[in-house]
C-alpha cells in the first residue's frame, strides 16, 4: 500500500514531496550517474550494476554510457515503461523487499532510495545476497545529522512523510549497513543540480510564505526552466564494499 499511494504517477508530476517534471530533469540526471561512474571507477571497473529505484533509468544510463552492464529495478509501471520503449534499457517493475533472484551484481545504486525503503533490513538482507563478494554498494541520502536539518526540523525538505520514512546521519547510516557485511571505503558531498521548477516546488511546499515569490516568478519565467546547484549541505554519499557473507545479527536497529 505504501508503494502504490506514494509512487503513483503523480510522484513524478505533481511536485510537493516528489517531482514537478521528472522527465525534464533527464539531463542533469544522466550526468549525475556519469559522475557516480567516475568516482566508482576508482574502486571497480566497469561490471554489472542494479540500480535500486531507478524511476525511467536516467542515473543509470549515466552508468551505462560508461560501460556497465545496468538493470533498473523500479515500482512504477510507467516509469519502467519509459525506460524500455524510450531509452532501450533493461527495467523490471518491482521493490528490493521483494526481489527475486539468482543474479549477482559487481554494483547496487541506493541513490536517494535508501529513505523511502519500507522494510529497512529486508532491503539489506536482500542486497547483501545479490552483491559479489568485493562487490560495492553505493548509497546517496539526506544527512539528518546535518545543521540544515537541525536548524529547519520539520521544515526540513526531507522530512516528508509518508515518501521518505527512514532518515540518517553519517555514523547511523554505516552501523546499519555494516551489519550486512559490507566496510565503508568513501564518503563525500555529491554535485547535484535540480531544475528550477523543482527548487520552487520544495520551497513553496515547505514554506507558503514564499509561494506569492513563487508565483510572480513564474509568471515572469513562463515556462522556461534551467537549472541551479544544490548545495550539498545535507546531503552525502556512502561507498561501501562487501567483505564477507552478511551477518545474522539480532540487534538491528531502524532509523525511522
Amino acid at each position: 500500500m505504501h508503494l502504490s499511494q506514494v509512487y503513483s504517477d503523480s510522484y513524478f508530476t505533481d511536485g510537493k514531496d516528489g517531482y514537478p517534471d521528472y522527465l525534464l530533469e533527464q539531463e542533469i540526471l544522466i550526468e549525475h550517474g556519469y559522475w557516480y561512474s567516475k568516482i566508482i571507477s576508482k574502486y571497480s571497473p566497469p561490471g554489472r550494476m542494479l540500480d535500486v529505484g531507478a524511476a525511467a533509468g536516467f542515473i543509470m544510463l549515466g552508468f551505462k554510457n560508461s560501460g556497465w552492464e545496468c538493470t533498473g529495478l523500479e515500482p512504477n509501471q510507467h516509469m519502467v515503461d519509459y525506460g524500455r520503449d524510450q531509452l532501450r534499457l533493461d527495467m523490471k517493475c518491482g521493490y528490493i523487499e521483494n526481489i527475486n533472484t539468482d543474479e549477482q551484481y559487481d554494483l547496487v545504486s541506493l541513490i536517494q532510495v535508501i529513505g523511502h525503503v519500507f522494510n529497512l533490513d529486508l532491503a539489506l538482507q536482500n542486497i547483501s545476497k545479490i552483491i559479489k563478494n568485493k562487490g560495492l554498494l553505493l548509497v546517496e541520502c539526506w544527512d539528518r545529522g546535518s545543521l540544515a536539518a537541525r536548524f529547519q526540523g520539520r521544515k526540513w525538505q526531507e522530512y516528508s512523510p509518508p515518501s521518505v520514512i527512514n532518515w540518517f546521519t553519517k555514523k547511523c547510516l554505516n552501523q546499519k549497513i555494516n551489519q550486512y557485511g559490507f566496510k565503508l571505503i568513501r564518503q563525500g558531498r555529491p554535485k547535484k543540480r535540480i531544475s528550477f521548477k523543482h527548487a520552487i516546488s520544495i520551497l513553496t511546499n515547505k514554506f507558503p510564505v514564499f509561494k506569492f515569490l513563487c508565483r510572480f516568478l513564474k509568471i515572469i519565467l513562463g515556462n522556461k526552466d534551467f537549472f541551479i546547484t544544490y548545495p550539498p549541505i545535507d546531503i552525502f554519499y556512502s561507498i561501501y564494499k562487501k567483505e564477507h557473507p552478511e551477518n545474522e545479527q539480532k540487534n538491528c536497529f531502524n532509523i525511522a
